[in-house]
């Protein structure tokens, strides 16, 4: 969960994904989300509205979410910044800045 530098780590948390190892861990996780829940700053959004976020610098989540199907549900759009475009040369078109998609792009 964390890596890099111990003066400068990086977290990579996923509380619905990652499964800990042992007791040890288990409570360090445990510990580690209710510290997280303690501080949680929520924002709603609105149709427009965009948040950029670091992930270097922020943890970041969504809410539970039960969709209705009608055509009124949330929907989000997922993009991608960069402060150095050198390392990504050989999956962008000559002269383009924007990345081919991972995967077959489609509406919700």
């Amino acid at each position: 969960m964390l890596r890099g530098p111990a003066d400068s780590p990086e977290i990579v948390a996923d509380f619905h994904a990652m499964e800990p190892l042992d007791e040890a861990a288990a409570r360090a996780f445990d510990e580690l989300r209710e510290a997280m829940l303690a501080v949680l700053a929520g924002t709603a959004l609105e149709a427009g509205d965009l948040v950029i976020v670091d992930n270097r610098a922020a943890v970041h989540g969504r809410t539970a979410f039960r969709p209705r199907y009608d055509g009124q549900d949330r929907w989000r759009r997922r993009c991608f910044a960069v402060a150095d475009l050198r390392p990504s040369r050989a999956i962008r078109a000559a002269g383009s800045q924007v990345c081919a998609p991972l995967g077959p792009v489609s509406a919700p």
